[in-house]
């Protein structure tokens, strides 16, 4: 276990460029799985494996800014949701672990403001990330357990990997529970929320499209 309090940034630049290459990984590998995909998935496989395609071809941008230690209460939750993963996303999980005081947590949605102590996102990748770029996005969203992001939706193409915790995802009104190691599309401006039950969810996300800049707006 490693002394987050103690961490100097060469290591613990070390450490998140590893996740970056790990969850770069997960993504890459899942493209060989879409085959025994559920059936009740709305969004062709199709679809989906040339949104993984897309993703894993670009490049990692340099790194701008350093990664600073955070105050955010998303933290606790983080290190409960690595006990609900599975044998693809542990080794992924473990390594967010050690560095989960660092992440940049934090949600900036002002029209429910109060759900920031229970759900928010640590972008690595971004146009305002750590690794700067304005072509995608590429982050962790947690949810805490019992709780609803509600609907909304977006301009960027939205790709997920569940990587801890069962919860229910909604796109456009069809309901499908979610499990460790499901991936997840939603296409742009399509209206989705997620809930929560008694695991917390923690997830890799992309994004990618012609505007990663613009929120999501509640509906």
């Amino acid at each position: 276990m490693v002394n987050q309090s103690i961490l100097s940034q060469d290591i613990l630049n070390q450490k998140i460029i590893t996740i970056i290459g790990e969850a770069f990984k997960l993504l890459n590998n899942q493209g060989d799985l879409l085959d025994g995909y559920a059936s009740d998935v709305s969004i062709p496989k199709d679809d989906i494996s040339k949104e993984i395609a897309k993703v894993t071809s670009l490049v990692i941008p340099d790194q701008v800014e350093p990664f600073e230690k955070s105050s955010s209460p998303l933290i606790q939750y983080v290190r409960s949701s690595t006990l609900h993963g599975n044998t693809e996303t542990e080794p992924l999980l473990d390594l967010i672990k050690e560095v989960a005081d660092y992440l940049p947590w934090k949600y900036n949605y002002e029209d429910r403001s109060d759900l920031g102590s229970y759900l928010g996102w640590a972008e690595l990748i971004g146009p305002e990330a750590p690794f700067r770029t304005s072509e995608y996005c590429l982050g962790f969203t947690l949810i805490s357990p019992n709780t609803l992001y509600p609907e909304h939706k977006h301009p960027a193409t939205e790709l997920y990997k569940v990587l801890s915790g069962t919860s229910d995802w909604t796109l456009e009104g069809v309901t499908t529970p979610r499990s460790p190691g499901d991936i997840i599309l939603h296409p742009y401006n399509r209206v989705h929320k997620m809930e929560t039950h008694e695991e917390t969810l923690l997830a890799l996300y992309t994004w990618t499209g012609n505007d990663v800049v613009t929120l999501s707006t509640y509906t």
